[in-house]
């Protein structure tokens, strides 16, 4: 019979220091033994920084007199540091563990482990765990002796790991496999290589804090049945820590553990960490690892994702383990970060006993129907402000400490177990795959195979199994005895749902009326969410009777999104859909405020656009901020360079200036109350003045409206027009005289009022594609040669959307209604040019096929 092995994996890396910008870069060496003083501030580890793309980090913490100041003591701990009667104390840990074996592994090598192993343990007075006696083992990532090169800063890491499995288990073994480097792909062939010389228990105190895409690349080596895989959550408070995201590793977060007499326990524990963010145990959301099953029964707050962290424990610096080193360092240390909470960890599952060889351990602290009695609730603390359960410590599971603290070992300890399979189909005898089959206690959860067979392996005991698939009346069977080691078997049959249709449309409901190209999600609908039709707004779709929440939203900018309860009935439901313009913001293509507008976008050098013109001193107004100004803004912005989309008269640059920027005629006869409108940088100066004046008979003849001479004026100014109230041959000109270096800029000219209406046009509407391959070209521009002035609506711009009936080049174009040409072009390709007649208030679909140059 093998003996089972806990595996420890400790990886070794370089750090540099967080959160005091002032503090020294760390290099793993020693600053100096010094005498026993009082530890203020956290360092971390010099393997504990954020590594390059593909690699690791560590996650020890030092507590430390100052930021940066890693100063060993060469006689004895720190005052404040735990040691192992507290740890075993703490967590109510009984004696044992003889003959289990807990694997660390770590990156880099440390050829001084053993000899501090053996320094820590005869301090505190622990029997002797040498190569000798067969209870310490050092391995490479391929399980011989060729180790790698020594590292300083990962070299504490893995005196934390030895030290940290040694107070929590005394008499464990200990197998150290030690990784070429902290690549996710040294590491990995590690663990694999810890599991290979029979490891049941394997902690890994080191991660890729924010994760990254690839790392699903590497999750088969973290994924082993039988075996209890422990990570650190992190160190970067709710920022979530791959592998600890993998959905077959044991996530251990983040606490302070505190001594206190006054309580039955002799300890409080709360979570590592502040509100504010940055330092403390990770927690969050997985962007990559699929949210498990066993996770179905709890609010997580991560609808599709996993959720981290499972479990806590001891990992504040504050509260730091007694560590001792010398590869990088010189005698003893007070450390923490998630690289001790792991490990201890891991070193309970070792005194529990070995897993079940079909089961991931992880999954068993859910099912725990006594878990109550064997965790501590860890109720107060926070990692960071996220303001909910994920970051927010609170009764029952919260992301910094997961599930709660140790309490013994009853939740690590296997049960007696039993199975429970059967089939699943509907009345007809047909297979139902994808059923899902749930039983309580303990919220064990399985799906049905293609074939509708489905199987449970549960604890021992009475259960009542429910079966369930969108379309079915849902079948429970209650009081199911399962028995330890024996199978039972329980066949569903399901009765299909009587369906209707839902079907509409969906349109603008703020002036234009057109149809829109729309998401609606529907709640409890499996099949993802129903489209519109891009060119008609038409969906439809079939459901199960009942009641459903739609939410409703359009790839469009600028439009309200809206949620609507249904219920559909036998006869089905008709159900058109409007969606609102945002108002107050007025960005959706073909809205605009109620007048004419200018932003001097695309303007270069001296010359004006759009029917502006310039009159006056020679080089007087520009549209490239010659002077490198501020950019007039709203609030106020004092700084150079940035935004050069402006008008500026700078004497500066051009010396004297009398100089006139002078406005196209502009139609107001639907204005009842017009206004100008316009950011301003003007600053004062003697023999300058900057004036603006109105005309309402097209130019013939101006009267001033605002005058600014021996004032600065800075910021937004609105005039009211009302001489030009329902007028349709209104202009404005901006006149500036001056010399001596100063300016005159003005920004987002608005004339007419600050409503949003509908503006003159319709949609164009339609995919790119290849002529060749037929393939969509994304990122193509389709341009209207009559875009409509002063309204910036971006260019139709070929992309993907989530809609599998448009899945790629797809664009969008607002233009004036009437006959436009239309030019279509991307790189690599010829441009394609084409005369379409614009609906108005309406839906042109036009399809755009682009030749390859040289084709």
């Amino acid at each position: 019979m093998k003996t089972p092995i806990v595996a420890v994996l400790s990886v070794i890396g370089l750090a540099v220091l967080a959160g005091t910008a002032a503090a020294a870069p760390l290099t793993g060496k020693p600053v100096g033994a010094s005498a026993s003083q009082p530890l203020t501030a956290n360092t971390p580890a010099a393997c504990n920084t954020k590594p390059k793309k593909g690699f690791a980090q560590c996650l020890a913490v030092v507590r430390t007199p100052a930021p940066g100041q890693i100063r060993p003591q060469a006689a004895a701990p720190p005052a404040g540091a735990l040691g192992p009667a507290d740890i075993q104390a703490a967590y109510r840990l009984p004696a044992g563990g003889g003959g289990q074996t807990v694997a660390i592994v770590d990156a880099y090598g440390d050829s001084h482990a053993e000899d501090d192993l053996a320094a820590f343990r005869s301090h505190y007075g622990l029997t002797p765990c040498t190569t000798a006696n067969g209870c310490f083992r050092r391995v490479d990532q391929t399980g011989g002796t060729d180790y790698p090169v020594d590292d300083p800063g990962w070299g504490l890491e893995t005196s934390l790991d030895l030290d940290a499995v040694s107070a929590a288990c005394p008499a464990c073994n200990i197998l150290l496999v030690e990784g070429n480097s902290p690549s996710l792909d040294d590491l990995g062939n590690a663990v694999d290589t810890a599991v290979s010389l029979g490891a049941k228990y394997v902690s890994n105190s080191y991660g890729v804090a924010g994760e990254d895409p690839s790392e699903t690349d590497y999750d088969g080596h973290y994924d082993h049945k039988g075996v209890a895989v422990v990570a650190s959550s992190g160190d970067d408070g709710g920022v979530a820590n791959w592998p600890s995201t993998n959905p077959h590793v044991v996530s251990v977060g983040g606490t302070l553990l505190t001594r206190d007499g006054s309580v039955a326990r002799g300890w409080t524990e709360s979570a590592w960490g502040t509100s504010s963010g940055g330092e403390g145990g990770g927690s969050g959301c997985s962007p990559y690892e699929p949210r498990p099953d066993y996770q179905t029964g709890i609010d997580t707050d991560c609808p599709t994702g996993r959720a981290t962290a499972d479990i806590a424990a001891d990992a504040d610096p504050e509260s730091g383990l007694a560590t001792y080193d010398t590869l990088g360092q010189s005698g003893w240390l007070q450390v923490g970060g998630t690289s001790l909470a792991a490990p201890l960890v891991t070193a309970m599952y070792a005194l529990a006993g070995e897993p079940l060889s079909n089961e991931y351990p992880v999954t068993e602290l859910y099912h725990d129907p006594a878990l109550a009695d064997h965790v501590f609730d860890i109720v107060a603390g926070a990692n960071s402000g996220c303001g909910n359960v994920l970051c927010q410590a609170g009764p029952g599971w919260d992301g910094p400490t997961g599930l709660g603290s140790p309490n013994g070992v009853g939740a690590f300890t296997k049960a007696p177990h039993g199975t429970l399979d059967g089939r699943v189909t509907d009345t007809a005898g047909q297979p139902l795959a994808g059923a899902t089959v749930s039983a309580s206690p303990g919220d064990y959860i399985a799906r049905t195979a293609a074939d509708g067979s489905y199987r449970l392996d549960l604890r021992a005991g009475s259960y009542d199994v429910t079966v369930a698939k969108y379309g079915y009346a849902s079948a429970t069977g209650t009081g199911l005895t399962i028995s330890a080691g024996d199978t039972s078997t329980r066949d569903f049959a399901l009765t299909a749902q009587p369906s209707a249709t839902l079907s509409g449309t969906v349109t603008d409901g703020s002036g234009h009326g057109w149809p829109l190209h729309a998401r609606i999600g529907i709640s409890g609908y499996p099949d993802g969410a129903v489209y519109t039709d891009p060119a008609t707004g038409r969906y439809h779709v079939s459901l199960p009777q009942g009641d459903y929440t739609l939410d409703i939203s359009t790839d469009l900018p600028g439009y309200q999104h809206q949620t609507q309860q249904i219920s559909v009935g036998p006869q089905g439901l008709g159900r058109d859909i409007t969606l609102g313009v945002d108002l107050a913001a007025c960005i959706a293509p073909g809205y605009g405020w109620n007048g004419t507008g200018e932003d001097f976008t695309g303007w270069q050098a001296a010359t004006p656009r759009d029917g502006w013109a310039v009159t006056g001193t020679k080089g007087g107004w520009r549209f490239d901020n010659p002077g490198n100004r501020s950019a007039p803004q709203t609030p106020p912005v004092y700084q150079s360079g940035g935004d050069d989309n402006f008008a500026i008269a700078d004497s500066g640059t051009a010396g004297r200036l009398d100089t006139t920027l002078t406005s196209p005629v502009f139609d107001l006869s639907g204005v009842a109350t017009p206004r100008l409108e316009f950011d301003t940088h003007y600053f004062a100066a003697a023999q300058q003045s900057a004036t603006v004046e109105l005309s309402v008979d097209r130019g013939r003849s101006w009267t001033p409206v605002w005058r600014q001479t021996g004032a600065n004026s800075i910021g937004h100014v609105s005039v009211a027009l009302p001489s030009a109230a329902g007028r349709s041959g209104v202009r404005v000109r901006f006149h500036y005289t001056g010399r001596g270096g100063w300016y005159w800029a003005v920004d987002d000219v608005l004339i007419g009022a600050r409503t949003c209406v509908a503006q003159h046009g319709g949609l164009v509407v339609g995919v790119v594609s290849d002529g060749t391959t037929h393939a969509p070209v994304n990122g193509t521009r389709v341009t209207s040669s009559a875009d409509p002035r002063r309204h910036a609506w971006p260019a139709g711009i070929a992309q993907v959307t989530g809609d599998p009936a448009v899945a790629g080049g797809y664009y969008w174009l607002f233009t004036p209604s009437g006959k436009q040409q239309l030019t279509a072009t991307a790189t690599g390709y010829d441009p394609a040019g084409t005369a379409l007649d614009v609906a108005a208030n309406g839906i042109t679909r036009h399809d755009v096929v682009l030749t390859r140059h040289g084709s």
